[in-house]
């Protein structure tokens, strides 16, 4: 007489476990095989030119919808706030000085632009990082507050000035054009609001009072210099994770969705939050 095997839920459920830490297991060790080996690994990169600026504060110019591109985009530079103060030479200095730095602590050779023909020469394990388009957003964002008192919910709305850091990266390996991948990501900065409500007892009034303190064009060069370093990070993330796919298959081994942060600064590796990190873009 024969019958079905039957496994219990719990024993399947274990050893699914148990082949998903072996698989993350892997996975780190491959992984940790990658961020030691920082002796061949070069890359090049390629700045813009210039930084665009954009004013999302069409709504302040009465006449917006009657006028023609080039004269609102104008109109609206001179009604920015810091956009017209912003130097992209200085900006795109911020960003890149510490974009270099961090790569080169992160074991690659960086090559500039005027170093082109040195990175070609015999470069095996080399990848070409382009800044395709930065951008600079000026904007308003409201912030909601909400407390509440008894059975009432009581909010107030706070409009603040805005800066978005938008950056568009076109990432390849040398001579595999095929391998070329654009990635988004973006940063933002605003005003700095310190409220609260007050609740009085006696009249059963709710009032709220804040402060506000103004967005300054140094915290915005300074946000420059932050991303910089943070997208370096994003850059090396990738290439691991492309690294860890790429052994991973030589292996037979199959991949688990995490994509793996590398911490320079605590040497440890977490899975990636998904806003830290950058965003792949469909070509």
């Amino acid at each position: 007489m024969s019958g079905k095997i039957h496994i219990p839920a719990v024993l399947v459920i274990f050893l699914l476990f148990a082949l998903i830490l072996l698989s993350c297991s892997i996975e780190r060790k491959i992984a940790r095989e990658y961020i030691g080996n920082d002796t061949t690994r070069s890359v090049l990169v390629i700045p813009p030119d210039y930084v665009f600026k954009t004013s999302l504060k069409s709504y302040e110019i009465d006449s917006a919808g009657f006028l023609n591109e080039w004269v609102l985009d104008s109109m609206l530079w001179e009604k920015s706030l810091f956009l017209k103060y912003i130097s992209d030479s200085l900006f795109l200095d911020y960003y890149f000085e510490n974009y270099y730095a961090e790569m080169e602590a992160l074991g690659f050779t960086v090559y500039r632009e005027d170093s082109l023909m040195s990175f070609l020469s015999g470069k095996t394990n080399a990848y070409i990082v382009n800044l395709s388009q930065l951008e600079l957003e000026e904007y308003v964002m409201p912030i909601k507050e909400q407390e509440q008192f008894g059975e009432y919910l009581y909010s107030e709305v706070i409009d603040l000035n805005a800066i978005n850091a938008n950056s568009w990266f076109e990432i390849s390996r040398v001579n595999k054009e095929e391998d070329k991948v654009l990635f988004f990501t973006s940063h933002y900065l605003t005003d700095e609001m310190q409220g609260a409500f007050r609740y009085y007892y006696f009249t059963g009034d709710v009032t709220f009072s804040y402060n506000i303190d103004t967005l300054l064009v140094e915290e915005i060069y300074r946000l420059g210099a932050l991303i910089g370093h943070i997208y370096a990070g994003y850059t090396f993330d990738y290439l691991l994770n492309k690294y860890i796919d790429k052994r991973m298959h030589e292996e037979g081994e199959n991949r688990s969705d995490i994509y793996f942060h590398y911490n320079r600064q605590k040497n440890y590796l977490a899975p990636a939050k998904e806003n830290e990190r950058f965003i792949p873009l469909d070509q």
